[in-house]
């Protein structure tokens, strides 16, 4: 009988990308996938650093595995991801039954870990700098489904003063346009109807490439591909509809966001006309402390220039509330931006300091109560605007 591994995913859809890989090399292995963690042989947490809420759930979640580890001492457990990076050997002293811990640019060596621990190796940390590190391309026998990742870029120059990615993904790193088209091709060609690119800031694709390249040249180049296949696709079945495939991104920061993507969002076919731009705070002050490197009136200008030039498109958001120095008056200013500009949707989230960076310095002066409070009214009010933007999409349906 095969070994089976569970392999549990925290975070983002870059982590869920890094699992989707991760059992791609498992099976190439010859390991069984298992969504029952009573049945493994390999139980792997991928995990997130970017809110303390992640850890702490990732720490109750291992920490339930003591017993499994006393009933089965054979049993691997491994953290990766993020959170490995960032803790370390902290996590070891929280919980020793865990086997091994490995930093996100290392996940292509986790199998060779698990076999060395079953040659006695002992607690194993493999966690190497990010420095001159390429990023992976994925296995030609990937698994596909309906939808697929694909990361064009890993890492992050920006340092938001509240953001621990620098720190865990390291600096920016693109994939060459050659890598990207060929996985996209693939996934295609396996039956995948959505993709989604990939990267911590895609506007910042290209840099440190050879070829000149940006990322509005990127999606060119992938439409032209998906049409080009499609076409073929549609010919050979001797003039069947052919099959649309869509491709969506994520996240763009707004200090890059630009009129040559929106008009390429609007021209392109198979680009998705949903722009996810984070907008953390309604407030110039608190955008400043946070090191976001734009005002309050350039991002509204992008969005209403993006609505101007895409038409029907739709905008999502990130904010946070009670990040170190945020006033009741600095908290009505996103809320009016938020009644202004009416997204079509946000993910909202309460402050949480990260160890190593910047605004860890600073004084977390905003309560837990304060923070879920705003928290409440922000979330209330959102959903107000989701409802009322959904009445009218409703209504443009009838009417078109």
């Amino acid at each position: 009988m095969p070994k089976k591994v569970y392999i549990r995913t925290f975070g983002c859809q870059m982590n869920e990308h890094d699992s989707e890989r991760l059992r791609d090399m498992f099976v190439q292995r010859g390991y069984a996938l298992t969504e029952r963690v009573e049945d493994a042989d390999v139980i792997i947490f991928n995990t997130c650093s970017v809110r303390k809420h992640a850890e702490d759930r990732v720490y109750g979640k291992v920490g339930g595995m003591k017993v499994l580890k006393k009933n089965r001492p054979q049993l691997i457990i491994g953290i990766v991801g993020c959170m490995a990076e960032a803790q370390k050997y902290e996590i070891f002293k929280r919980l020793p039954h865990v086997d091994f811990l490995c930093g996100p640019a290392d996940l292509d060596k986790v199998p060779d870990i698990i076999d060395k621990i079953r040659n006695g190796a002992g607690h194993i940390v493999y966690i190497e700098s990010y420095k001159s590190k390429r990023i992976p391309e994925f296995s030609k026998d990937r698994n596909a489904g309906h939808a697929g990742f694909v990361k064009i870029m890993e890492g992050c120059d920006n340092f938001c003063s509240y953001c621990i990615v620098p720190y865990v993904r390291g600096r920016e790193r693109s994939r060459p346009s050659k890598e990207i088209l060929e996985e996209v091709e693939l996934l295609i060609k396996k039956g995948a109807k959505n993709i989604t690119l990939l990267g911590q800031n895609v506007n910042s694709y290209g840099k440190g490439l050879k070829e000149e390249i940006d990322f509005v040249e990127l999606l060119r180049k992938i439409d032209r591909l998906i049409h080009r296949d499609c076409f073929a696709r549609h010919r050979n079945n001797g003039g069947l509809a052919m099959t649309k495939i869509r491709v969506s991104f994520l996240t763009s920061h707004p200090k890059d966001a630009s009129l040559k993507l929106f008009k390429a969002m609007r021209d392109l076919k198979s680009v998705s006309k949903i722009l996810h731009l984070p907008l953390q705070s309604g407030s110039d002050k608190i955008l400043k402390r946070m090191n976001r490197k734009y005002t309050v009136a350039k991002y509204k200008k992008l969005i209403e220039s993006f609505r101007k030039i895409v038409e029907n498109g739709s905008v999502t958001s990130d904010i946070i509330v009670g990040f170190p120095g945020e006033t009741e008056k600095d908290f009505n200013d996103t809320l009016d931006i938020v009644k202004g500009l009416q997204f079509d949707g946000a993910y909202i989230f309460k402050y949480s300091p990260r160890p190593g960076t910047k605004a860890f310095k600073f004084k977390d002066d905003v309560t837990l109560e304060e923070k879920e409070r705003r928290h409440s009214i922000l979330l209330n009010l959102q959903k107000e605007s989701k409802t009322r933007s959904c009445a009218q999409f409703t209504v443009l349906k009838t009417w078109s």
